[in-house]
């Protein structure tokens, strides 16, 4: 049985999109002249996060933000404390989202207002490899293949059972994903364990496949 953790993954990501500034997106402004062009957010130094150096915590804590401890109330203060800011928060049904600086994104269950998923983008190249050496080689991917015949595009996830870990990878422009030990990682996600799959649990197939090493995966 394949739990929905794809679910959690694109409600972290849609936190990410959801808080950029609202002069990001261009109006149309009255008179002769046009519109300055649209201020792209600058996003913290963040470093690697603390995913290798474990500073200012190590994985997966995230800036003092812990799975299943952290109150909804010392998210915030917490990661400002931490030089990050500014910080929106986007509130749905079942959960609420939060990003800081552009670069760490907090997800909280509504019903117990704790964190039940964290995510942080590096601002330096973090390699495949650099993970592997520090954490061991990966349970499983998953792929998702977008775009059309004539402009295609994937993207990979790589997933760590001990630390209910996901790694997302660049998007590449193909439908074959070529994975070496120097690709750079693009965002690093740490779920609770109902948003979680243990290796064991998963069916195989187009989308999920076992961990072979490096090279191509379709």
């Amino acid at each position: 049985m394949i739990r929905t953790i794809a679910v959690s993954i694109v409600l972290l990501l849609f936190v990410v999109s959801c808080a950029a500034p609202a002069d990001e997106i261009a109006t149309q402004v009255a008179g002769l002249e046009s519109p300055p062009p649209p201020t792209s957010p600058v996003m913290a130094d963040i470093g690697d996060g603390g995913l290798l150096s474990g500073i200012p915590c190590a994985a997966p804590c995230v800036y003092g933000i812990r799975i299943g401890e952290t109150p909804l109330d010392q998210v915030i203060p917490t990661l400002e404390q931490n030089g990050l800011s500014p910080c929106s928060r986007e509130d749905n049904l079942s959960w609420i989202g939060i990003t800081c600086g552009y670069s760490v994104v907090v997800q909280v269950d509504s019903a117990t207002s704790l964190v039940n998923g964290t995510g942080l983008y590096p601002s330096l190249p973090v390699s495949v490899d650099e993970i592997i050496e520090k954490y061991g080689e990966p349970a499983f991917v998953v792929l998702q293949a977008d775009g059309t015949l004539e402009a295609p595009t994937s993207r990979m996830w790589l997933f760590w059972d001990e630390l209910n870990m996901t790694v997302e990878m660049p998007q590449v422009d193909s439908h074959s994903y070529a994975l070496e030990g120097t690709t750079t990682v693009e965002m690093v996600m740490f779920l609770d364990e109902t948003h979680y799959t243990d290796a064991s649990e998963v069916s195989f197939g187009d989308y999920y496949k076992r961990w072979t090493g490096y090279g191509s995966y379709d």
